[in-house]
């Protein structure tokens, strides 16, 4: 069953394994998925490669060898009882968590990026011989171009290819060109009579979303062998220490009806002074004071407002109305409704895009007539120090977060102004604008549902 390093996980495990070793391989397993979302989002300028570099260096850190060196792995040159019995253990452990993750949505979800990240970077490791492995075993037709194909599109290869290096030395698979559209959107690749010449470099692009249709295909059959052990107690017990492993705060809670409650549209002025954290607030006043904001701008505030719960109809009578007051609604129609109703996933791939993390923020282009980004990172001094001004803040509270400012710790910035603003200790260093305002109005509702109790008790 197991003659490549790396799999598919097409077919159900078979044999016999003690409960401790299931829950061992499979807590092992988290930490891995943990360590590749931790990579991924702290190495975004990183090649695929080079994250995975960043992945094994980290894993040998652990003391998780036996996952580093199969991460590792170049081609399948032994079948050792020990080869099989790594490879055994990493097909379990993934099979498990299906099921484990089955029934939440967010978490099956982050398991789903986290091992199509895996995935990607697994692959980045197979050298020719790995990757023609790979394709034999598991039914991929793809054959490389001859060298007389090759000269006759060499100039047409060159300019589709300008990232290789050497194309005579380069092998090319002649794909159909429905199995690599982002390499097309990329402009990486040469497509004539509707075939795509993938250089070998890219050839993970052809793998990585079939390995993501496995796994969505995958999810029905988890929740229903999940479902199967519900009277076994061993299991559900298991199943539930495993859920609780997986922490997903850099998802952002959507559905957290404790903070959509208090969440509507003509509350938005009110929130933007109390609960936003001052990159959205800036976005907030911008859009009310020009009645517009650009691209970027657009799409950060507005995937904003989709985290915090407000309903694509409510979303688009706030763009609409402010919009509206300097250009009329046919065109705000044709140039900017569609671009609402793409971020909600309602026109275009239908994407689920999330609201983006402190992270992707601070990671912006910024124009000078932009106010996205993030405000501590990409503010003048003068114009933040004003900005905070205007939130109420003294000198001496301003002057303490411009120099976190300036020292380049933006989220200690971010995090000293919510401290402020709520008066209070805050330990933990915000990841998420979403996750700033969910903390924000859970903050404030219980203070004053705790000022109630006591007039209550008074009383």
């Amino acid at each position: 069953m197991y003659p490549h390093d790396l799999q598919l996980y097409q077919n159900v495990p078979i044999g016999e394994i003690m409960l401790d070793e299931l829950q061992e391989i499979c807590e092992t397993r988290l930490k891995v998925l943990t360590l590749v979302e931790r990579i991924h989002l702290q190495k975004l300028t990183m090649s695929v490669s080079q994250r995975k570099v960043a992945l094994v260096k980290e894993l040998y850190k652990e003391g998780i060898d036996e996952f580093a060196r199969l991460i590792n792995s170049s081609e399948c040159k032994s079948h050792t009882d020990v080869d099989i019995r790594v490879r055994r253990r990493d097909h379990i452990s993934h099979f498990v968590l299906r099921s484990v993750v089955a029934f939440n949505v967010l978490k099956k979800r982050w398991f789903f990026k986290q091992e199509t990240r895996l995935f990607k970077w697994r692959f980045s490791s197979l050298n020719n011989k790995g990757i023609k492995q790979f394709m034999r075993i598991n039914d991929f037709d793809f054959t490389p171009i001859s060298q007389g194909q090759k000269e006759d599109i060499k100039e047409y290869l060159q300019m589709s290819s300008s990232h290789v290096s050497n194309i005579d030395s380069m092998q090319f698979y002649r794909v159909p060109f429905s199995h690599v559209t982002s390499l097309i959107k990329k402009r990486k690749v040469f497509v004539m009579h509707g075939e795509a010449f993938v250089p070998e470099g890219e050839i993970a692009f052809m793998f990585v979303p079939y390995f993501k249709r496995i796994l969505i295909s995958s999810f029905e059959a988890a929740r229903e062998n999940r479902a199967k052990l519900y009277n076994d107690e061993r299991f559900t017990r298991i199943f539930a220490n495993l859920e609780n492993n997986i922490h997903i705060e850099n998802t952002i809670l959507v559905q957290d009806q404790e903070v959509q409650q208090y969440v509507s549209l003509n509350q938005l002025d009110k929130l933007s002074e109390t609960s936003y954290p001052l990159c959205m607030r800036v976005l907030h006043k911008a859009l009310r004071k020009n009645h517009h904001l650009t691209h970027g701008g657009r799409i950060q505030y507005c995937l904003f407002l989709k985290g915090i719960g407000i309903s694509l109809s409510d979303v688009m009578i706030l763009w609409k109305n402010e919009f509206t007051k300097i250009m009329d609604e046919t065109t705000f129609n044709k140039e900017h409704s569609y671009q609402v109703r793409f971020a909600f996933g309602q026109e275009g791939s239908r994407r689920d895009y999330q609201p983006y993390t402190c992270l992707k923020i601070m990671e912006s282009i910024v124009g000078p007539r932009d106010y996205h980004g993030c405000p501590f990172k990409h503010m003048l001094q003068d114009i933040l120090e004003d900005e905070l001004t205007n939130c109420g803040f003294n000198a001496l509270e301003r002057s303490a977060i411009m120099n976190l400012s300036k020292d380049g710790q933006y989220s200690a910035a971010c995090n000293k102004y919510y401290e402020i603003k709520h008066n209070c200790f805050n330990d933990t260093l915000f990841k998420h604008p979403n996750v700033y305002f969910n903390e924000s109005v859970k903050h404030h509702t219980y203070r004053y549902h705790g000022q109630d109790l006591e007039t209550e008790d008074a009383y």
